[in-house]
């Protein structure tokens, strides 16, 4: 009878710890919750074009901005004890051996591949939206104050060249000033010894996110700096996601994250992986 008491009681303390643990993951998706429901007030806000400007614009991404990061960090500290309950850590968990690949998750409809694994056929590898200009950035070009403009995710950079100021020390000042911005852009700086990165330049701009929904849009005083025609903003969109094939199974891509699509029998539905390679393994070899 003792030994009964005991169980029955052993059983009550571990319900209640399972009901604390479950009021502790249901507090923390209210405020998700929350979070997310403010979030879509801003996206229904910032497409009211007719009245909004770029101030108002930049405080909604702003305040956009705050909401992810509050998102974040619930799910990087809501634990029970030592337990994280919404970091993913009780996900699928795998490895990879192959070059540039690392295991991202795995959802529960996936099925184990036991020792062998499953082979990655990669079949194109995710590029960034990338746009160089026709016309060389020359100290002519500087002298005359350029005006460049880069947009990208309700944040813009208006850039001015300084007079007198050389073709290295502008590419340079150009570069700051889009990290100050916080834009997704970056300026790939050409290789070459002092001499030569004061020559006149072609530049190229590329985002720092890889597949074909990051984008960013440039205009420049001078046709064909950045933009075909002076002082038009141009859209550049022509990233690639990356594709293949999870264990012989078609799969999505999504930027450099390749995911099983499932489906009648599949195997890998669900299962994530990471492509970083600038290119595809040669035909007919596995990544």
């Amino acid at each position: 009878l003792r030994a009964q008491t005991a169980g029955v009681k052993q059983a009550i303390d571990n319900s209640e710890m399972a009901i604390s643990l479950m009021q502790t993951g249901e507090a923390a998706l209210d405020e998700v919750s929350l979070s997310l429901v403010r979030a879509r007030q801003l996206a229904i806000h910032a497409a009211n074009e007719a009245v909004n400007d770029e101030m108002m614009l930049e405080a909604d991404q702003q305040e956009f901005d705050q909401i992810v990061a509050s998102i974040n960090r619930i799910s990087k500290n809501t634990q029970y004890g030592q337990k994280f309950l919404l970091d993913g850590s009780g996900a699928g968990n795998g490895v990879t051996t192959g070059k540039n690949l690392s295991f991202v998750n795995a959802d529960v409809t996936g099925r184990s591949s036991g020792v062998y694994g499953y082979d990655i056929d990669i079949k194109q590898a995710a590029t960034r939206s990338t746009h160089t200009g026709t016309a060389a950035l020359t100290q002519q070009i500087i002298d005359a104050e350029e005006q460049i403009t880069i947009t990208e995710s309700g944040r813009k950079v208006n850039f001015r060249t300084i007079a007198g100021t050389n073709i290295e020390q502008t590419m340079n000042q150009l570069s700051n000033a889009m990290k100050e911005a916080g834009v997704n852009v970056e300026l790939v700086t050409p290789k070459g010894d002092a001499a030569s990165r004061n020559a006149p330049q072609t530049l190229t701009l590329r985002h720092t996110k890889y597949g074909s929904e990051p984008f960013f849009q440039v205009s420049s005083n001078t046709a064909g700096l950045f933009s075909k025609v002076a002082n038009v903003s141009e859209r550049v969109k022509n990233g690639l996601d990356i594709a293949g094939e999870i264990a012989k199974e078609g799969a999505q891509g999504r930027g450099q994250v390749l995911t099983g699509k499932g489906g009648f029998g599949s195997k890998a539905e669900g299962i994530a992986i990471r492509y970083t390679g600038e290119n595809a393994p040669p035909a007919g070899q596995r990544a």
